[in-house]
């Protein structure tokens, strides 16, 4: 019987991966350390998996507080594309065309 690494199981499915982890968690006696140990993980891996939810939560941020305005953002790729714009040159530019 071929039985797969947590982290190569990981890969294939998640919430396999974390099924895995709270079955070995309750044949263990609930005992976080050694499951860890068993499986090959972190203490702090086993408690996520077995404390938190099974499917993965989005990576996605939830603000992005640097982001420009899409007004800005067209204006700088419509100046940008005319001959002699470089960075400093354009930046230059916006910055007496929007400010002033």
């Amino acid at each position: 019987m071929n039985i797969i690494p947590y982290h190569e199981l990981r890969k294939i499915s998640p919430e396999k991966a974390r099924e895995l982890i709270r079955k070995v968690f309750e044949a263990n006696n609930k005992n976080i350390s050694k499951t860890a140990k068993i499986l090959g993980v972190s203490r702090h891996t086993v408690r996520r998996a077995v404390y938190g939810p099974v499917e993965d939560k989005s990576r996605k941020p939830k603000t992005c507080p640097k982001k420009l305005s899409s007004e800005l953002e067209n204006l700088i790729i419509q100046e940008a594309k005319k001959p002699g714009f470089r960075y400093r040159r354009l930046s230059l530019y916006l910055f007496r065309k929007i400010w002033r």
